[in-house]
């Protein structure tokens, strides 16, 4: 199951069938510099796992001047980078010039070097000396990245002597253990949607899990077929994660022009959802497509924010909570605030005025997603679908409705089979303890 994708208006591209087209891949990755040793260690495990992301029918291997076999269509920038200290600094130059010799295959990779905060290259107005956490510079660092003359020159590479070509910047983080296939799963999506309408998806993820030795696997799981669900309904209803994405770089350019610099932002507002903050401005596009599909997602480590509850199916980002559901949705700009959401309210929430939104709307209204999400009974339910504050394109919004229906779907069906497994334990438990005092009776 994958999502339908939404499509903006304009010329469609070339007829595929006419002239097959390639699909490319230039990956983005920061990486947090803690030594030079550790920044080589984490460059050379990913580039050797890299391979992975293709099944084997999708790598295309060509012979290097030196011999060895080289993966080619695809790319990786290393952004190295962390908050400026002197001490760091000397360790960056160190590693300007570093360059891995792959085990197996080799990878056309670069790295780049860069820091942050006072005596940074970038974001030198943060707080200092030590920014909370939410303070790190997401935005910049990814920002940064994508726009250094070393990543344009892996794009003009990859393009090469086929610049009809597509070419995907795939966005992923340093965490990663397992590329899961997921490049030859975006091979296999755009051809898919190049056939259904001849025009390739703008913005596509698989999303991601942790990694599956972890207890947090079979949360991050049910969090992302959440989403897949919401997805099904509306993909831009859904979060799509800084840890494997994929946008397209339009034909003549090196780069993604769009921006993860969200606007008009203070130097104390947090500098994440990076993602979502791109996503607002790419989806402006003709030919604008997005697809999250439910195909194999990335593997990450389990970083270290993630908790677990509701008996460990739950993880502090899961879209299995109300909050995290609402923060998706929102997301990426898709919804309007038309009206001011007010559960005690009887009949449809006040309209609001023109130019004129109250203070706090964002949160007043958030609130209808949590509760519709959160409903007791579908009876419930449907008196609450009333006092939708949302509209989409000037209407109201009942696709939000039905994406949340999914939703509610897929968390229902997940708790009462967790309730069933729960029964079943504890019945085989009591008819092994019935058994054990037979036993002792004889």
């Amino acid at each position: 199951m994958a999502s339908k994708p939404v499509i903006s208006g304009g010329k469609r591209l070339r007829d595929p069938s006419v002239q097959p087209l390639k699909i490319k891949f230039l990956i983005n990755i920061p990486l947090k510099v803690d030594s030079e040793e550790q920044a080589k260690a984490r460059c050379g495990y990913l580039l050797d796992k890299l391979p992975g992301g293709f099944r084997e029918e999708d790598r295309i291997i060509t012979k290097g001047k030196n011999g060895k076999n080289v993966l080619e269509d695809v790319a990786v920038i290393f952004g190295m980078n962390g908050k400026y200290t002197p001490g760091l600094d000397k360790v960056l130059k160190k590693l300007q010039d570093f360059e891995y010799d792959c085990k197996d295959t080799h990878i056309k990779h670069s790295v780049i070097t860069y820091t942050w905060g006072k005596g940074g290259t970038i974001a030198q107005e943060l707080p200092d000396p030590n920014p909370a956490e939410d303070l790190i510079p997401y935005q910049d660092i990814r920002e940064y990245l994508k726009n250094n003359d070393a990543t344009k020159e892996l794009v003009e590479e990859l393009r090469g002597k086929d610049p009809h070509c597509l070419l995907y910047f795939s966005f992923v983080d340093s965490d990663t253990v397992n590329f899961n296939s997921i490049y030859s799963e975006y091979i296999q999506t755009v051809r898919e949607e190049l056939r259904k309408d001849k025009v390739p998806p703008t913005v596509m993820s698989t999303g991601y899990e942790v990694n599956r030795n972890s207890e947090h696997h079979i949360a991050t799981w049910l969090d992302r077929m959440t989403r897949v669900a919401v997805a099904e309904v509306h993909p831009l209803l859904v979060y799509y994660p800084e840890p494997n994405f994929c946008v397209l770089v339009r034909h003549g350019l090196n780069t993604i022009m769009e921006s993860f610099i969200k606007p008009n932002r203070n130097k104390n507002q947090p500098r994440v959802m990076e993602s979502a903050v791109l996503i607002r401005r790419v989806k402006e596009r003709e030919n604008f497509k997005a697809v999250f599909s439910d195909k194999e997602p990335i593997h990450i480590d389990t970083p270290g924010r993630f908790k677990l509850s509701g008996k460990g199916l739950v993880t502090g980002q899961s879209a299995l909570e109300g909050m995290n559901l609402a923060i998706c949705t929102y997301a990426n700009g898709v919804l309007t605030n038309a009206r001011v959401y007010n559960k005690e309210q009887a009949g449809p929430s006040d309209p609001v005025k023109q130019g004129k939104l109250p203070k706090g709307i964002t949160g007043i209204n958030r609130a209808f997603i949590i509760d519709l999400y959160n409903c007791k009974d579908d009876m419930q339910f449907e008196e609450l679908v009333k006092k939708n504050p949302y509209d989409i394109n000037g209407k109201v919004a009942t696709i939000l409705v039905e994406a949340i229906r999914a939703a509610r779907k897929y968390r229902n069906v997940i708790y009462e089979l967790d309730e069933m497994f729960a029964k079943l334990e504890i019945s085989s438990s009591s008819s092994a303890s019935s058994s054990s005092l037979l036993n002792c009776e004889k």
